[in-house]
């Protein structure tokens, strides 16, 4: 209710899109029943006030597959009182006023935090302590694309530590995103670097892809980057805002779209070379000497 409130602050008649953090909504859900689910009933009544705006926001989800094993998939998790195996997701979840329903799963995960290896189970408990998960979440394999009513809008729901990845970025890019969005949850890194220096990746992701950022930080900082990586009405830590901006769209493809990170693969090759190199000459070195 406190988004809604905060959001319709700046809302007018001009408004396309709305971008709300990760795990903005806490309440826990499975994925087929959203729509009845009463803690979205403020979100579709919100959206019904508004009918030209869609809404993109973190929500926790869940999907079952059913007892069948072989139906679920290689990351479900089994529950014995309800006979169902099902997966848990981190979700940027895209609402319509016509209660359509939009879903991308976070694929890049967080290593220890969202995602375990199963050798190392035991430590489940443990990593909870510290915001993360006993197990492993489930994950999209494909990047996906959300569009506003007016289609003016195609914006790439970008959770959190995925924004530091340039060229998974450019996925979205090729498949028609003229805008990203990122939201993310920065309140486990406390009042410290940590959090400056994500926002500051977003600002490279703008650069390479030379489209506008629409970044929702929960407990983190809120702004827009454009495309030179220009950081607009950021907001201060820990505090509740709401900020709007008008965003030109732009479907060109840069050279690092296009082509990937070239001079990262360079340098990795270069030093592989150099590695190969250095071990030649040493093992020539210790023949002659015999």
């Amino acid at each position: 209710q406190r988004l809604i409130v905060l959001s319709e602050h700046q809302i007018d008649r001009r408004t396309a899109l709305v971008v709300w953090p990760e795990t903005a909504i806490p309440a826990q859900v499975w994925e087929d029943e959203i729509k009845q689910n009463m803690f979205y009933f403020p979100i579709w009544s919100f959206l019904q006030r508004h009918p030209n705006v869609s809404l993109i926001t973190g929500i926790d989800s869940y999907k079952r597959y059913g007892p069948d094993k072989n139906k679920a998939s290689a990351t479900a998790r089994f529950d014995e009182q309800s006979n169902t195996y099902y997966d848990a997701f981190n979700t940027a979840a895209f609402f319509d006023a016509d209660t359509s329903i939009s879903l991308y799963h976070k694929a890049k995960l967080v290593p220890g935090v969202e995602t375990l290896p199963s050798f190392l189970n035991f430590m489940g408990a443990w990593f909870e302590e510290f915001g993360g998960i006993s197990g492993t979440l489930g994950r999209d394999s494909e990047r996906k694309v959300f569009v506003t009513r007016d289609k003016g809008y195609k914006a790439a729901p970008v959770i959190c530590y995925e924004s530091i990845y340039g060229e998974y970025i450019t996925d979205y890019i090729r498949k028609g995103a003229n805008i990203l969005t990122i939201i993310t949850n920065d309140g486990w890194w406390g009042n410290t670097p940590g959090y400056k220096q994500h926002m500051n990746y977003a600002r490279l992701r703008a650069i390479e892809t030379r489209k506008w950022i629409a970044r929702s930080a929960n407990t983190g900082i809120s702004c827009f980057i454009d495309p030179l990586g220009n950081v607009i009405n950021p907001q201060p830590w820990d505090a509740p805002a709401v900020i709007k901006q008008t965003i030109p769209t732009d479907t060109r493809l840069t050279f690092f779209v296009a082509y990937g990170d070239l001079l990262g693969k360079a340098a990795v090759g270069s030093s592989m070379l150099l590695l190969v190199i250095t071990i030649v000459t040493a093992l020539r070195n210790r023949l002659k000497k015999k």
